[in-house]
């Protein structure tokens, strides 16, 4: 059996710093062999300046290289997400992509990493692979579009009333800024609603740090800076979670961001063979 952990954290973006994101790889990763969920062996960290285009996309081959039924994969990132209009062969813009930011990103097509990179290389994961991602960043709900969606609090694109307001939100947004001219372009994807998303199947489980048009918060919890999903998600795992269904994790999850004055809102998807367990099974695996 083959089992693989990628965990990506960035803090040092040269426009645009975090805080958390280092303090939250290294939680997670404590977390997954603490648990006995993954050796220190099965487990790579990349982190800051190291955390290139090239590097991601080479450490997401090795996640997915000679994987087979009964492996055991798990994916996390944590830093800058964003939306980028596409644009199509006559320059006209014709879609809006989720992506995550490396730190050498620069709103270029070439230093950044798109829902569809995500599709292009998961899609080689074979049916019967336990493979749970995360991604504690902003706009992730829709980073992949599969065919079963799980969306909590409400449905898409509701205002949740009972949510606390913008102005006390805790916290940096974790939403890459743009520059006017990325801006305009987003803009008009969105007028023309040519938000672009294939349904497709995938053999995992997503969790999002929010839902599709929201940003996810880097903040302060008590001395130390974590990412909001990434901190409310430990803390629930870390009270019996591990014997809940990813639904009900999720969903638990979503209630303590809440208490804790944030309004970004987890999503859940994927394959329901996944999602209807616990997060990796802990019975199965636990030694």
């Amino acid at each position: 059996m083959m089992n693989k952990a990628l965990l990506i954290g960035i803090t040092k973006y040269p426009t645009a710093p975090l805080s958390g994101c280092i303090n939250d790889i290294t939680a997670m990763a404590n977390f997954l062999v603490d648990h006995n969920i993954f050796t220190e062996k099965e487990i790579r960290l990349l982190a800051d300046n190291r955390a290139t285009t090239k590097a991601i996309f080479d450490r997401l081959e090795w996640l997915v290289k000679e994987i087979k039924r009964g492996d055991k994969l798990f994916f996390y990132y944590s830093g800058h997400g964003a939306q980028m209009a596409t644009r199509d062969k006559h320059g006209e813009v014709d879609g809006l992509d989720e992506v995550i930011c490396p730190v050498d990103f620069d709103w270029s097509e070439e230093k950044t990493v798109r829902d569809k990179d995500f599709d292009r290389i998961f899609s080689k994961i074979p049916e019967g692979v336990e493979f749970i991602w995360i991604s504690d960043s902003c706009h992730s709900g829709d980073l992949t579009s599969a065919e079963h969606h799980y969306f909590y609090g409400h449905e898409k694109n509701e205002v949740d009333k009972e949510m606390i307001s913008d102005k006390a939100e805790r916290g940096t947004s974790k939403s890459m800024p743009q520059p006017a001219d990325i801006q305009w372009r987003s803009h008009t994807a969105h007028t023309e609603k040519i938000i672009q998303h294939k349904k497709k199947g995938y053999n995992l489980a997503f969790i999002s740090g929010c839902r599709p048009e929201q940003v996810s918060r880097d903040a302060k919890f008590g001395k130390v800076y974590h990412g909001a999903l990434t901190y409310c998600l430990l803390k629930v795992l870390s009270k019996k979670g591990l014997n809940k269904p990813l639904d009900e994790l999720v969903e638990e999850t979503r209630l303590l961001l809440k208490k804790n004055k944030f309004r970004q809102i987890p999503q859940l998807e994927g394959s329901d063979a996944i999602i209807e367990k616990p997060f990796f099974d802990i019975k199965k695996i636990k030694k």
